[in-house]
């Protein structure tokens, strides 16, 4: 793809506004194309020599961040599941204590050839987080060969963010819905033969998700929001870059509608493991809390 054509598509007012809307309060990560001396690709997440956590609030700062990063070629827009209350020193990004809220997101991985693979693995998610009482604040994101099921972060409300870090429980509400439903993931790998399909708990301090509206990485295709009852329907023309189709309505939702499901998770899986601690251990290692607790009245 041409950096004509990157400029001309993050020039779209519309997309511009998207990208703040999901970047808010965020830290930003922006994946270029120009790679260092390793064959790496850079992936900006700093500004200027004081190492300022790049931040995105307003629809202005994705072409100055364009025009600041020219030479490495930027493509991509990321920001953390982690939403922070301040964002203006390094030091704000590992005090534990300033996470605001976190956005719980199923990492689906796949290959787009076996996207039918992809859809009945995230309407298992769908269906059992509408089961457990989060109807309205679930929205999809097509990831270029995936597919990305976030719930909205403010579905935790501000009173259980106070008492459980909002990380922890945005760690333990993806990872036990994994493991409930693991042996379905198996068996639509195996019907499809999907060798390639994965659904990752990928929730911790420093992980990035693609931005809405945000160009692939690598691909030549936008990602989108899907609206969940058009899952079925969504093709790669969803996804053309001159010519994109989007689910403007992604962030609606319901304050606490997940708090239910937010704190028996985190009673079961616990908080993140990735997280420095200083604290005894309140529960005992991952590996027995699942054999503990699949057991078969635990097994849908």
């Amino acid at each position: 793809m041409s950096e004509d054509v990157v400029l001309r598509h993050y020039s779209n007012p519309r997309v511009q506004e998207e990208i703040v809307r999901f970047s808010q309060d965020r830290w930003i990560g922006i994946h270029c194309a120009r790679k260092d001396t390793q064959g790496r690709p850079h992936l900006v997440r700093y500004l200027g020599r004081a190492k300022l956590p790049l931040r995105i609030s307003k629809p202005e700062d994705v072409p100055k961040l364009l025009k600041i990063f020219r030479f490495l070629q930027p493509r991509t827009f990321y920001g953390t599941a982690n939403v922070y209350k301040k964002l203006s020193r390094p030091e704000d990004l590992f005090d534990l204590t300033n996470i605001k809220a976190c956005t719980p997101t199923w990492d689906i991985d796949n290959t787009v050839e076996k996207w039918a693979a992809t859809v009945e693995a995230a309407l298992e998610i769908i269906s059992f987080l509408e089961s457990s009482g989060i109807r309205r604040s679930i929205f999809v994101k097509f990831s270029g060969r995936g597919a990305h099921i976030h719930v909205h972060q403010e579905a935790i409300s501000p009173a259980l963010r106070e008492r459980i870090n909002p990380l922890d429980l945005a760690y333990a509400l993806v990872e036990y819905t994994r493991l409930k439903l693991q042996n379905k993931f198996n068996d639509i790998m195996l019907r499809y033969s999907a060798d390639s399909l994965r659904v990752d708990n990928e929730i911790d301090v420093q992980r990035l998700f693609t931005s809405p509206l945000s160009l692939h990485k690598e691909l030549d295709r936008v990602c989108v929001c899907i609206p969940i009852n058009e899952l079925n329907n969504f093709t790669l023309a969803w996804s053309r870059v001159d010519d994109f189709k989007h689910y403007w309505g992604w962030d609606i939702h319901i304050p606490g509608e997940a708090d239910e499901l937010a704190q028996k998770a985190y009673e079961i899986v616990g908080p993140c493991p990735t997280l420095p601690r200083f604290r005894r251990r309140r529960h005992p290692p991952l590996d027995k809390q699942i054999t503990k607790f699949l057991q078969p009245s635990w097994v849908f």
